[in-house]
């Protein structure tokens, strides 16, 4: 990573993978070691050492560089004070910001073989993790669990004591061998009793020293009747929910639980009860067969489909405290289990990595022809949903208590009307912008705000990419900063305007939004094209009204010269009288709203001080009016000057 890169990220401050700390004495403060411990057992970071945080603003102070740098490895390779160092030699790099000498540390999130990484001799009491508030430590159970997964032998694997074939459903098993016989009728396995069947799958197991023998956790999970599954995972639970409505408060059109004793409630039938549930209304093309077109038994989103059922069952962790949860709405698929991740989320996706918590389960299920090849599974899914143009699919993990939800979005990545909606603001400064960049403004358009984190999890991108591309589009004038640091979200800026009121004030709002609001361009009753007062009428469309969007945004660069000529006494002067920076603030907000972020960016102000030393007050002697009086603390908050403040002020 670059300088200017690093300095940017500085401005913009701590974020879910940055952590800035001063050890201005040159040695490593002791708190950074808790920062090393939570993001190797989350997902990685990055420390920066030697910068200084004031009034929410950070920035580089001189340090030591060298004696830090030695101070630095003497101790991660010290096993009094570290578990395990995770780092290489090029983890931990000297850069110089602005004339400053700082120290840039990169922690990789540690194999599930090293975790838990841990401060002090006890594991229980150093051991710390990485959420949006920042580094905590973890409770016992949180430590317990990475111990047992730091093991070679898989969960499913134990021969359980006094489980036997009484235990399993008949049914179930004898389902399962008609379709291996079916898909490999000259198998030697068809002639096998039941036992010697499941030992070849791995549904029983037999333990040469012990003499040891009895039915596998695999083969319990498999086949087994729920209430002795239950019996020895108190937790197991399995869910299946549809709704095919999106009227807010609807009841589940279809649910399939294992606990409704209609069925065995084991994870073979709860697969093939869902496949058929979620893939029953998939629109299935056409192809050429021949001289004619005959419909296609099964397409990739079919297969997509399959795959994420099979995952979300073969990488549970089924001594977790939650259960298997599968959703199906209009817009989407969502896909739930116990545990996180044993490899990270982006080695999980380019494909080619297999950790499966549940190996046996995965083989069974592949001798019966289901299963992507190893380690394809999440990047075959994330191919097909690109193919389709849809929404990339979005992996989240959580640690209280460990939980991974994968979400398919059935949903238009780049909706159309969208996109031409930008491209006619922007003109020809649409077409300078990235690919990344459009998608970060339709969704921002869609969504209302978004955040770093969001935009991560649709263009596959790190944060550092997109910090820099969510700055650029600040610097561009078309996002607009809400609060600092891991708090930041983005909204469209003021550029978009025009265009929030020809929508109701409400780019992305759910009850508001294109197709949802009665008064918007989707409505049936009032599109494009038939109501006379939408922006496809002929007489007060786009392209012809003399007020339209095209002379807003024609005006909307002068506009920003105009204010950054205002604005320039305060920034040629570092001091400046706060009656005389008052009448500026007055001034930029002449015309227009302004949100503290865009007062301060013109004014070369830090916003935290400007609204506590001069917006609250021109607010309380009712020279500044709020664009949302009766929500004073609203996220989006904004101020325009009131009509003959300033001629008063003066």
């Amino acid at each position: 990573m670059e300088s200017s890169e690093i300095w940017n990220l500085i401005k913009l401050g701590e974020d879910a993978e940055l952590e800035c700390k001063l050890a201005s004495k040159g040695t490593v403060p002791k708190e950074m070691w808790y920062t090393y411990s939570a993001f190797a057992n989350t997902n990685g970071g990055t420390i920066l050492l030697g910068i200084k945080e004031e009034n929410g603003l950070f920035y580089p102070v001189d340090i030591d560089v060298v004696k830090l740098q030695k101070d630095f490895w003497d101790n991660v390779n010290n096993r009094n004070k570290v578990s395990n160092n995770i780092l290489q030699n090029d983890d931990v790099t000297p850069l110089v910001i602005e004339g400053k000498h700082i120290l840039k540390i990169v922690v990789p999130r540690a194999m599930r073989q090293q975790k838990p990484v841990y401060i002090g001799q006890n594991p229980l009491i150093g051991t710390y993790r990485w959420n949006f508030e920042g580094d905590y430590r973890c409770s016992a159970e949180e430590v317990q669990r990475m111990i047992a997964e730091q093991s070679s032998s898989s969960q499913d694997s134990k021969i359980l004591d006094s489980y036997d074939l009484k235990d399993i459903n008949t049914e179930s098993l004898k389902s399962y061998r008609k379709r291996f016989a079916n898909l490999k009728p000259d198998s030697t396995w068809n002639e096998l009793d039941d036992v010697e069947f499941l030992v070849r799958i791995g549904g029983w197991g037999r333990n040469r020293k012990t003499r040891e023998e009895g039915l596998t956790v695999a083969g319990l999970l498999m086949f087994g009747e729920e209430n002795t599954i239950t019996s020895y995972f108190p937790h197991y639970y399995l869910d299946y929910r549809e709704k095919n409505t999106e009227i807010p408060g609807q009841r589940w059109s279809n649910r399939i639980t294992s606990q409704d004793g209609t069925w065995s409630g084991n994870l073979y039938d709860f697969y093939f009860k869902v496949i058929i549930k979620i893939t029953a209304d998939i629109n299935v093309p056409f192809h050429l067969e021949g001289d004619e077109y005959v419909r296609q038994v099964e397409t990739r989103v079919h297969k997509a489909l399959r795959e994420a059922v099979l995952n979300t069952i073969i990488h549970a962790n089924y001594f977790g405290e939650t259960g298997i949860v599968i959703e199906k709405e209009k817009s989407f698929f969502r896909f739930s289990n116990s545990g996180i991740l044993r490899i990270p989320i982006e080695k999980a996706i380019s494909g080619g990595n297999s950790d499966p918590r549940n190996p046996l389960l995965f083989k069974m299920f592949s001798q019966i022809g289901l299963g992507e090849r190893s380690g394809y599974g999440l990047e075959s899914i994330h191919t097909t949903w690109r193919q389709q143009h849809w929404k990339r699919p979005i992996i989240k993990e959580e640690f209280q208590p460990e939980r991974t939800t994968l979400t398919l979005l059935s949903t238009s990545l780049l909706p159309i009307e969208i996109v031409n909606d930008i491209k006619w603001i922007l003109k020809d400064r649409f077409h300078l912008l990235s690919s990344d960049e459009v998608l970060a403004l339709v969704t921002t358009f869609q969504e209302k705000s978004v955040n770093n984190v969001r935009i991560q999890e649709l263009t596959n991108k790190s944060s550092k990419d997109i910090t820099k591309l969510l700055s650029n589009l600040v610097e561009e004038g078309l996002l607009s900063p809400q609060g600092a640091g891991r708090g930041t979200t983005y909204i469209l800026s003021d550029v978009f305007l025009e265009l929030n009121k020809r929508y109701g004030n409400s780019c992305g709002n759910k009850e508001n939004n294109l197709g949802n609001n009665k008064d918007n361009l989707g409505n049936k009753e009032n599109n494009l094209g038939n109501n006379k007062d939408n922006l496809g009428n002929k007489e007060n469309n786009l392209g012809n009204n003399r007020g339209n969007l095209g002379e807003h945004y024609k005006s909307q660069k002068s506009n920003t010269e105009r204010l950054m000529e205002i604005a320039r006494p305060a920034r040629e002067k570092s001091r400046i009288k706060p009656d005389i920076l008052r009448v500026l603030i007055l001034t930029l907000c002449s015309d227009q709203f302004l949100t503290i972020n865009e007062i301060a960016h013109y004014l070369n102000r830090d916003a935290a001080g400007l609204r506590k030393n001069h917006i609250k007050r021109l607010v309380e002697n009712h020279q500044l009016e709020l664009r949302y009086p009766h929500t004073p603390n609203h996220k989006y908050q904004a101020y325009k000057a009131v009509k003959n403040s300033i001629e008063n002020r003066r």
